[in-house]
């Protein structure tokens, strides 16, 4: 009988795909990109709070569409969860950017 690999040393696309089954090994995902996302969303955002609305509407988003991430050659689970934060990042961008403009 095979045993079974812990959680952290199967990759961020198998973890994906088992979460759909099971929702709490998604947390595993969670706890591997948080801290870079939040990087990343303040770089792109600045020192805001909403940068934080970012991360966690990015892992929702991931999470929702993970039954659409396809395995392509060139292209990992990071690049695309990455690709989600850009475009989620810069939606929240151009939002405060409208609102700060019509509050002049």
């Amino acid at each position: 009988m095979e045993e079974e690999q812990p959680i952290q040393a199967l990759t961020d696309e198998t973890v994906l795909a088992l979460s759909l089954a099971r929702p709490s090994l998604y947390q595993t995902i969670i706890d591997r990109y948080e801290a870079a996302f939040l990087r990343r969303a303040r770089k792109i955002i600045g020192p805001r709070e909403e940068a934080q609305d970012i991360v966690v509407e990015t892992f929702t988003k991931i999470y929702f569409h993970a039954d659409k991430f396809q395995f392509q050659p060139g292209a990992s689970f990071r690049s695309w969860a990455y690709k989600i934060l850009f475009n989620t990042s810069l939606s929240y961008y151009r939002q405060l950017k409208r609102r700060e403009a019509r509050q002049m």
